[in-house]
């Protein structure tokens, strides 16, 4: 089986995931001490655009922070496009697209296992039991939430451990000093490390009580992606879940010509969220990320994107 180019949507799909992975670090960033001793005004940008985050507080508080109404712009699209959001926005997805695509799973493996399995109903039932939970006055939406978790992982357990990998390098590198007869390296690294205490790296490295739960949590989630695509995008993602509700059936969908389908088995084989573009008539919008990768791997041409203004479901 050929494998064709990524097309442009897959690449537009990757640089607009790219854009917000580091839109993320940006933000992520603003959150260290500032000098003014405040902290950046865009700190909350990502949880702002979360529905999920929305719909528990307002459970849980009976009121809503009129920021948070923000998050009504991506669940409005999603009636329109599907879970576009988890596919080209959220950078915790991202990371695992990334991480998924390193799996090495030959293609006839990824067939066998990528399309859809009733546990990605999991996801459903979590969402389910986190909003009774926030009815009942328990918030425990940040436990899931992908942007808590991504948010918390970076806090205290990767930021952490990048910086003070980055004094052990730079440390090593002054105290050894090489280079080459009057060429030090020193030379170099002393400024490259000046600038990234200046803007990056905390003045003074905090640690938190429960990183190492945290670490376990994060590593093990990260971990699954080798076992299935996007595991936490399609089996415990709540955020994923309420999207894949409000977008079961949008006005974009995916379809197949079974007439230049020639069951090659492409399009299952790098779906990410197992959403069964090969079955005819079976193709799941809830669980469609709109990777568009199915559109652009096959070789025939077979799947098409197309506008249902009936807002049919297949």
């Amino acid at each position: 089986m050929t494998r064709r180019k990524a097309s442009w949507l897959v690449w537009l799909r990757r640089f607009t995931q790219a854009a917000f992975v580091l839109l993320f670090i940006a933000v992520f960033l603003q959150a260290q001490y500032q000098p003014v001793n405040q902290t950046g005004r865009h700190v909350k940008l990502f949880f702002l655009l979360d529905p999920f985050v929305l719909i528990s507080s307002w459970l849980a508080s009976h009121t809503v922070a009129s920021g948070l109404l923000f998050s009504l712009l991506p669940l409005g699209f999603t009636f329109i496009f599907g879970r576009w959001f988890c596919g080209w926005v959220c950078p915790f997805g991202s990371l695992h697209n990334l991480l998924s695509s390193w799996s090495g799973q030959t293609t006839k493996v990824k067939i066998a296992t990528g399309g859809y399995s009733r546990w990605q109903k999991t996801k459903y039932y979590l969402l389910l039991v986190l909003l009774v939970s926030s009815l009942f006055g328990l918030n425990l939406a940040g436990w899931f939430d992908p942007f808590s978790v991504l948010y918390r992982s970076t806090a205290t357990v990767l930021y952490p451990a990048v910086n003070d990998g980055l004094k052990s390098l730079f440390g090593w590198i002054y105290q050894a000093d090489p280079g080459l007869g009057p060429l030090k390296v020193t030379s170099v690294s002393e400024p490259v490390y000046e600038f990234l205490r200046r803007t990056v790296l905390p003045a003074a490295q905090p640690y938190f009580y429960g990183t190492a739960l945290v670490a376990v949590f994060f590593f093990a989630v990260i971990l699954l992606n080798f076992y299935r695509a996007r595991f936490w995008c399609r089996y415990i993602c709540p955020l994923g879940a309420l999207l894949g509700i409000a977008g079961k059936n949008p006005l974009i969908q995916i379809e197949r010509s079974s007439e230049l389908c020639n069951q090659c088995g492409l399009c299952v084989a790098n779906c990410q969220g197992a959403a069964d573009p090969h079955v005819p008539g079976s193709w799941k919008p809830a669980e469609c990320f709109y990777c568009w990768n199915c559109h652009s791997e096959c070789p025939k041409r077979a799947v098409s994107i197309g506008l249902h203004l009936t807002r049919g479901a297949k």
